[in-house]
């Protein structure tokens, strides 16, 4: 019994964590915010109307707590959105919820879907949610319109105000999020943070600071207009990165109607500090504040002025200064060394680049040096032999023809490898080398023959234009092959298999035991087979070699047609 309790236990920690998992503390806190603003404000908008006017079959205090039980929902609006937003419509049914939980489900619908299917899905639900809180608001309108003398033309209006902020507006923006870098904010955290800022922080809070200034007007202005001013200088706050000196004078101006621990005031010169133009603005701004402070202590006919002017320079002026300067030098200093870092990055890149391009040249003067060099020898003593034997020995007259007629093409075909060595950028393609293509294979055949090997080539299917990777891979195949029988293999015969299917392309070369020692003893590096495989397997295909029951060996490669 004990170990099964701690096994539920267990399984009930990982469902949690699960359900938590890979969020970051800024959309826990956004999601907490949420969910307990809608708990508290919908039982709250519910008490505004008399009793008998809102639609519910359950008591009003049963309402309410199933009212902010849905609300709590939209903590997990991001895991499961679709559950969310189908349970706070339902809730209507109920008289639960209002327009402003069913705002952020139906937001979140649109935003977090899965991607699969996501805009049939939210194209359903959305539909199905509409038409839920349209007859839902007749039935309030119905039981609304007689107590309060509402017109047809007025009722629809609602309905329309309704159906937009409850679910047509919510999906739209849901389904075209903000990008990466929102208006002038750097990041969406960012905009989110100055958002909040405003919402939450007393100190830029247009109903906080809207309760100071109609407190008092030194100015004499209006009651309408210093409501409008506070108001105004709160949402300004909005717009501290993008113009950081005109919110903190703004702050300033303000000061004469706002309480100066209520003023928006510490926040401007904070920003002024991180995100200012120059020292010399910062130190106009700052002595601007602190003169402003300063009269209003004077004014302010208090028993110890001293102090208090010491104490709002300090917390509304120096403090935030110095803070917002410490914020901005680190800033700079980490894009300082993210620039130094990337530019180091990039030399690296540079450096490796050129240690690669002067590699290849030099394999390249080697290559050309060795190679090219004992090739030329074997053409011209091919050459001298086809002379010298003249019509005396035909067979060696042939033999030296096709000596030099192989070494000749062995020395075109290292020219190109040469010129794509000596590419001094990877982009280039003029020097590119010309490859060998599958219809190429039967030409390969016969110049085996010439030396007296025995090979059987066998094409069926219906050719068709393949890609030069492709064709080039595939005769490379049919080359080791024979090169591989040559070697080792000297007299047997050799069969080359080409089929053309309708999606793949096989080619499959084999040999029989070998009667004897080799004649030959030709060098190998032991790579060839090697590379063969990884050149199939990265146009998609299988590989296979190996040896035959009979002695003989054999290799082959099936490589797929289908979307290439």
């Amino acid at each position: 019994m004990h170990s099964a309790a701690a096994s539920a236990r267990d399984d009930l920690r990982s469902r949690v964590r699960t359900l938590f998992r890979r969020r970051p503390w800024f959309a826990v806190v956004v999601d907490v915010v949420l969910a307990l603003g809608c708990a508290l404000a919908d039982p709250e908008i519910r008490t505004a109307f008399a009793p008998g006017e809102i639609y519910s079959p359950l008591s009003p205090s049963l309402s309410g707590w199933l009212t902010a039980a849905v609300a709590m929902l939209l903590l997990f609006r991001r895991r499961f959105p679709v559950a969310v937003a189908a349970a706070v419509t339902g809730g209507l049914l109920l008289g639960t919820g209002s327009v402003l939980t069913l705002s952020v489900a139906y937001y979140s619908l649109a935003r977090h879907a899965g991607p699969v299917r996501r805009i049939r899905t939210v194209v359903v639900a959305a539909s199905l949610g509409l038409a839920t809180v349209l007859a839902v608001a007749l039935v309030h309108l119905h039981r609304l319109a007689p107590r309060h003398g509402l017109s047809a033309s007025y009722q629809g209006v609602l309905l329309l105000v309704v159906a937009l902020a409850a679910v047509v507006l919510p999906v739209l923006a849901g389904l075209r999020p903000l990008g990466r870098h929102p208006g002038w904010w750097e990041t969406r955290r960012a905009m989110l943070f100055d958002v909040s800022l405003v919402v939450l922080f007393p100190l830029v809070n247009p109903a906080v600071i809207l309760v100071s200034a109609v407190g008092g007007n030194p100015l004499g202005l209006p009651a309408p207009v210093v409501a409008a001013l506070a108001v105004l200088g709160g949402l300004t706050v909005v717009l501290r990165r993008r113009y950081p000196a005109a919110v903190a004078v703004a702050s300033i101006v303000l000061l004469p109607l706002v309480l100066p621990p209520l003023s928006a005031l510490p926040v401007g010169l904070y920003t002024v500090a991180k995100y200012g133009r120059s020292r010399r603005q910062l130190l106009v701004i700052s002595g601007a504040a602190a003169a402003v402070l300063l009269a209003w202590s004077f004014l302010a006919d208090a028993s110890m002025v001293f102090l208090l002017a010491m104490f709002l320079l300090v917390s509304m002026v120096v403090a935030p200064v110095l803070l917002g300067m410490y914020r901005g030098a680190k800033q700079s200093l980490l894009v300082n060394l993210r620039e130094r870092a990337e530019r180091l990055e990039r030399e690296q890149h540079l450096k490796e680049a050129q240690a690669r391009m002067q590699e290849r040249a030099r394999i390249a003067r080697e290559m050309h040096d060795v190679v090219s060099h004992r090739v030329s020898l074997m053409v011209v003593h091919a050459g001298a032999l086809e002379a010298g034997a003249g019509g005396d020995n035909e067979v060696a007259r042939k033999t030296g023809a096709l000596i030099g007629q192989m070494g000749r093409q062995a020395l075109n075909e290292l020219r190109d490898v040469l010129n794509v060595l000596r590419m001094d950028q990877p982009g280039e393609q003029d020097a590119a080398p010309s490859q060998p293509a599958l219809d190429d294979v039967t030409t390969l055949v016969e110049e085996s023959r010439s030396t007296g090997a025995r090979i059987d080539l066998d094409i069926t299917g219906t050719p068709r234009d393949l890609d030069a990777d492709l064709g080039a891979a595939l005769y490379r195949l049919v080359q080791e092959g024979l090169t591989n029988a040559c070697k080792h293999a000297s007299g047997a015969p050799v069969r080359v298999e080409v089929r053309h299917g309708t999606d793949t392309v096989r080619v499959r070369v084999e040999n029989d035991a070998p009667q004897g020692p080799s004649g030959t003893a030709l060098p190998s590096g032991g790579r060839g087979l090697v590379g063969l495989g990884e050149r199939v397997g990265a146009l998609g295909g299988s590989f296979t070699s190996g040896g035959l029951p009979g002695g003989g060996f054999a290799i082959e490669a099936t490589v797929p047609l289908t979307g290439r």
